[in-house]
């Protein structure tokens, strides 16, 4: 096994309750995936804690029911799940980003699915320096409430509200899809209309009018995909540094990612900006059931067609 870098902490597994006296145990190389915490945090302007996020998403995996309601078979004796350690993040996010792009590089060059968990929105562009280091055409299907453009207010330029705005500069990332938006500044809508070949944007305001197909198409073969928690209403996610009214539900997300996952090859996903908060375990619950659907539907979206 490789990825023997040192440790800032090392969980269990994801989802590792229920994986408890599994024979034989999931070991790296049998896994299908590869979960990264990689909780940095360094840029945020308002509310902290997505330090926080791998730890308090992994915790609460524990207690999530692995026999899945679509697949109707435990999730794990269909697709075999492997966490690595948390390695020692530095707090430059440039310094972040390449440290995470090497290790999602030596997921891919091992045939594994990389899956990160997060940790503030700017490691994603680690994630995609690395798919365009690794494949072409690659398209970003993005879960935000945010169109992270452009920073105005941490008077630097690269931070979490801007790592789009750099993979859009990588040769082989070709566009990007922003699902759920409903808060931006003048800077990210000037390069949103100044870029329509490249962003396709579906306002959280237009949901009942959306087309999944039309999101599906609107993307290239290869995707990564990147769900920042706070698509999701405030209502229902407040664990996180920027909590948006007017957002996505639960079954409103769902169809989106089965139907992307069946038409498209998930080259890579991560799950970020959640901020736990102490004693309130639900945020944390759901951010573990969804990462733990995000898996399902990359593997097995073909075996759940009319479910």
């Amino acid at each position: 096994m490789k990825l023997n870098f040192r440790q800032s902490f090392q969980p269990k597994p994801f989802l590792d309750l229920f994986a408890l006296g599994r024979r034989p145990p999931i070991t790296f190389p049998s896994s299908d995936a590869v979960i990264v915490p990689y909780g940095y945090e360094g840029t945020v302007t308002f509310g902290h804690g997505t330090n926080q996020g791998p730890r308090g998403l992994i915790t609460a995996s524990y207690q999530v029911e692995t026999f899945d309601d679509e697949l109707l078979d435990d999730t794990q004796n269909q697709i075999k799940i492997w966490t690595t350690p948390q390695p020692p993040i530095p707090k430059n996010p440039e310094a972040a980003c390449r440290q995470l792009r090497n290790i999602v590089n030596e997921i891919i060059s091992l045939k594994k699915c990389p899956v990160v968990i997060g940790g503030e929105h700017t490691i994603s562009y680690g994630m995609a320096q690395s798919l365009n280091a690794n494949y072409k055409d690659v398209s970003v299907l993005v879960f935000d409430a945010h169109m992270d453009l452009g920073d105005r207010y941490s008077k630097r330029d690269f931070t979490h509200a801007a790592w789009l705005k750099y993979s859009l500069k990588l040769p082989n990332i070709k566009c990007a899809t922003l699902v759920g938006i409903r808060n931006f500044n003048k800077i990210e809508y000037e390069y949103w209309q100044a870029h329509k070949n490249k962003v396709n944007v579906f306002l959280a305001r237009d949901k009942k009018q959306w087309s999944i197909k039309k999101i599906v198409d609107s993307l290239s073969e290869n995707i990564f995909l990147s769900f920042d928690i706070d698509a999701f209403d405030s209502s229902v996610m407040p664990a996180t540094g920027t909590p948006e009214p007017g957002g996505l539900y639960w079954d409103e997300v769902l169809p989106i990612i089965k139907a992307v996952a069946l038409k498209k090859n998930i080259v890579g996903m991560d799950l970020v900006e959640l901020a736990p908060i102490r004693g309130f375990q639900a945020p944390d619950f759901l951010a573990a059931k969804l990462l733990m659907k995000m898996i399902l539907y990359k593997f097995r979206a073909s075996q759940l067609v009319g479910k």
